[in-house]
């Protein structure tokens, strides 16, 4: 440390006078950016924010010691370098790059926090504010909406740091505990929206950077029938009364927000600031939904379907969706989610399609057309079918711990007036054909005295289902009363248990059980006489097998095979939109929802008012929004639809109701600066950015702490999420004098930087 140097001052001098008194004794540089520390009297330092303020103000004592520090040449603090850990190599500090070229690095799920300060850093107005140090005449120390200049203070070490050419990357941790500590909803490490993120840190800018230290009270003012350039005006005075910052200057625009009561039609007209336009996507009122169809004939096997439906549907018009591709009635079907080889639900056609998630395995089962589960008016009964295996090793006296399920359940349509143990048997070994070998003679010699055991084996339902409809297939042929002894075959024309040789006795492949809908065992209350068996409510059928048996007779590869229909190859693809109609879409006439009513002053009470937003001015830099995520009460979903923006002259002259100066058109159209990026769902994700560096004009990508050189057309993708957009007359404003290209060229241009500058990692 230099030696010290002692000066007089007065109690009523400022602590600006001391800096200054300071610089001119260490003979610091007018471009070198300097601050103040005191040394306290147990030893620790502290920084001195407010140079504004006097010595008396400060509470600095006579002997006390000040330290002055000059910041690096890299950006950084001499302080902040001893209190961190370095971990750059001798190379790193040799390091020479284009300026503003510099990743971030990840500090866990903070890619939403380095996608949103690489977009604001290559805002060319913001950062010559930051690097020209104008911002320390504007800290406003004293604001109580603000963060006593430590947000901004913070913003400016990132900006310094990535725009020295010194580092090819850099770690925000400091300038994350400060995030944390005014924002709580930033603390510790989940991933966040970058959206949010990026709306806090230009508020928290702005009233860090207000040059209104001392905010008057303003009255809002409708319009009341006065002219809108005369009510537009007051608006904005009023706001920049109380609101006077390098973010109003460069992100703030108006809006026109027009109200009109359903009731009485009176019309509220105010003008209202912004500063991000968030635009709706169109949604689609279609959905494309995977389903696998199960026919009741047993040859075939399942199929795979992509099917169109409404959005808002309802489960009948999934199974009407599905008739035209298979042919079968759309009465003859009944829809499932099947989960862990169970039935988690079974659906009633009124019930909405929103409650069937993506990510839900739907089978469709064909039934009978005069079956249904639930109604006991019908002839036949819907059974649900479940498939277990007993692990001997787990077997507690028959009890379910010693069962396991396995494979597809099914929803098997029985006649009413034949059911019984034995019928179904063989209604069920007929749909199981597939995939389930008949045993041979051979096999079956061993078992005449098993027999009966097996047959006595079979345990009585406990549970019932009702019918739905009128066709009948293969498995209604059976037998017409079940008695102890035995029945027939169904009868049918189709290959099925009829046509298989029959034998008075018959070795049984696997046993059946009630089981609730779980598929654990239930032993409920039954009725069985001569006629048949009954059952006092919905009931589900096990089919148990023995692990021996299952490996003889049961192929798991052709049970579980299935096929695709033609449509599951074709290749939906969602028509991409316009930013255009996304605005277009923004500044539609919407009612207002009942969660949000307005006041109506005429009416004296809320009312469910049409509300029009119309855009007035437009800021010089302007952020777009595009609200890709979807929140509803029934569903969450995240917008893949590809949004076509132009990389320049994206012009609003057609969207900007104030009266235009025609002959400066520039003032309406846009060039692209910057891009946050969203990759992923709505649990998980990755945020990166693509960026106009203001010096070379080149585009960069941005992905955490690696940063590499793109072309304009690999921009427009549809993780696009966050726009920025620059006004064309700034963008000229902007450049540099004479001496380089001629015209000059906006920030969005691509062409090649010079290669010296060109060191990207």
């Amino acid at each position: 440390m230099d030696t010290p140097y002692t000066a007089q001052f007065s109690h009523t001098d400022s602590v600006d006078l001391v800096l200054r008194t300071a610089r001119e004794q260490f003979l610091v540089n007018p471009q070198e950016e300097t601050r103040l520390w005191i040394k306290n009297a147990e030893g620790s330092f502290e920084r001195l924010c407010n140079t504004r303020v006097t010595l008396l103000e400060a509470a600095l004592q006579t002997g006390q010691l000040i330290i002055m520090e000059t910041r690096n040449k890299d950006g950084t603090w001499p302080s902040a370098q001893q209190q961190a850990v370095s971990t750059a190599s001798e190379e790193d500090e040799e390091f020479q790059g284009q300026p503003g070229i510099c990743g971030l690095t990840n500090l866990g799920n903070t890619c939403f926090m380095n996608s949103a300060l690489q977009c604001l850093s290559n805002v060319p107005q913001l950062t010559d504010y930051f690097l020209k140090n104008r911002y320390l005449e504007e800290l406003n120390f004293c604001n109580p909406l603000g963060m006593k200049g430590e947000i901004a203070e913070a913003y400016a070490d990132l900006v310094k740091q990535a725009w020295s050419g010194h580092h090819r990357s850099i770690v925000p941790h400091v300038f994350k505990t400060k995030v944390g500590h005014f924002a709580s909803q930033f603390l510790g490490y989940q991933q966040h929206d970058s959206q949010e993120l990026l709306s806090f840190l230009l508020d928290g800018l702005h009233e860090d950077l207000n040059r209104v230290k001392k905010k008057e009270y303003v009255e809002l003012c409708d319009a009341a029938g006065r002219p809108d350039q005369e009510v537009a005006q007051e608006a904005w005075q009023n706001h920049k009364r109380r609101n006077d910052s390098v973010i109003v200057d460069t992100f703030h625009g108006l809006f026109k927000s027009t109200l009109v009561c359903p009731d009485c039609g009176n019309v509220s007209v105010t003008f209202d600031p912004f500063c991000y336009l968030s635009v709706p996507l169109p949604v689609s009122h279609k959905r494309v939904m995977e389903v696998f169809f199960v026919s009741m004939d047993p040859r075939r096997k399942p199929e795979q379907h992509r099917l169109v439906v409404p959005k808002k549907g309802k489960i009948s018009d999934l199974c009407v969706a599905l008739a035209k591709h298979t042919g079968v009635s759309p009465e003859r079907m009944m829809v499932a989610d099947v989960f862990s080889h169970r039935f988690y639900k079974i659906y009633q056609l009124e019930e909405s399609l929103s409650s069937i998630l993506d990510r839900d395995d739907i089978f469709i089962y064909e039934v009978s057309g005069r079956s249904a589960i639930g109604d006991n008016s019908r002839e036949d009964v819907v059974l649900p079918i479940y498939l277990r295996e007993r692990t001997p090793a787990r077997d507690y006296n028959n009890s379910y711990y010693g069962l396991m399920l396995f494979g597809h359940p099914l929803l098997v349509s029985v006649p009413r007036d034949r059911l019984s143990w034995d019928a179904l048997y063989h209604i069920l070994l007929y749909r199981l054909s597939r995939y389930v070998t008949r045993p041979s003679s051979d096999d079956e010699d061993d078992g005449d005295e098993k027999d009966m055991e097996d047959k006595d084996s079979i345990p009585k339902p406990g549970r019932v289902a009702g019918g739905s409809s009128q066709d009948s297939g293969p498995e209604q042929a059976g037998p017409s009363s079940g008695v102890a002894g035995g029945s027939r075959a169904p009868v049918d024309n189709s290959p099925g248990p009829s046509h298989w040789p029959q034998r008075a006795r018959r070795k049984h492949l696997f046993t059946l059980q009630t089981v609730n809908s779980n598929g654990t065992s239930d032993r409920s209350t039954f009725n069985e006489d001569t006629h048949g068996v009954s059952f006092s409510s919905q009931p589900y059928i096990a089919i148990d097998w023995e692990p021996e048996m299952k490996k003889r007779y049961y192929d798991e590869v052709e049970a579980e095979g299935y096929v695709k229909h033609d449509c599951v190859g074709y290749v939906l693809k969602k028509a991409p939109v316009r930013l255009q109609e996304c605005i277009e879409l923004f500044t539609t006439v919407e009612t207002l929802e009942k969660e949000n009513p307005w006041y109506c002053p005429t009416c004296k009470q809320h009312q469910l008012a049409t509300k029009k937003l119309d855009l007035w001015m437009l800021p010089e830099t302007l952020i777009i929004h595009l609200k890709r995520f979807s929140y509803t009460k029934f569903s969450r979903e995240k917008l893949d639809t590809l949004v076509e923006f132009p990389i320049r002259d994206l012009d609003f002259s057609e969207f900007v109701i104030k009266p235009q100066n025609e002959s400066a058109p520039e003032l309406y159209k846009y060039d692209l600066i910057a891009v946050s990026n969203h990759y992923g769902g709505l649990r998980d994700g990755h945020y990166t950015t693509f960026a106009c560096n203001k010096d070379s004009g080149q585009w960069h990508y941005f992905d955490d702490n690696s940063v590499s050189p793109v072309t304009e057309n690999q921009i427009e993708s549809k993780a696009a999420y966050v726009l920025f957009y620059q006004r064309q007359d700034v963008a000229r404003r902007q450049q540099p004098q004479p001496g380089l290209r001629d015209p000059p060229a906006s920030p969005a241009c691509g062409s090649p930087p010079n290669s010296e500058f060109m060191d990207v990692n």
